[in-house]
């Protein structure tokens, strides 16, 4: 059995900002850590998924199972109304325009 990476909680930020935290399992089912990532509104959540996935197969990681996947997109996809984008969006905006 090769090491393994679940999702082990997804959290909703007030900004949209999905974060989530996937345990590192060894081949005995042992926790060896965890791996993060956030998502902030309308990220490509499969392109994200493929970049974690393949950071974590140089480590001998196997991929996030397709079922979390799936939970974390219908999640997302519940969160991120056109109302939280815009917002998120805006606020980036103004962010980078304080910034220069």
């Amino acid at each position: 059995m090769a090491k393994s990476l679940i999702i082990d909680q997804i959290e909703v930020t007030n900004n949209g900002v999905v974060n989530v935290r996937m345990h590192k399992l060894s081949s005995d089912g042992d926790l060896l850590g965890n791996h993060r990532t956030a998502l902030p509104p309308a990220t490509d959540v499969t392109a994200q998924i493929a970049v974690v996935n393949a950071h974590m197969a140089t480590e001998n990681y196997s991929a996030i199972p397709d079922a979390d996947v799936v939970k974390l997109t219908a999640i997302c996809n519940t969160v991120w109304t056109a109302e939280v984008i815009a917002a998120y969006q805006a606020a980036q905006a103004a962010a980078e325009a304080a910034r220069a």
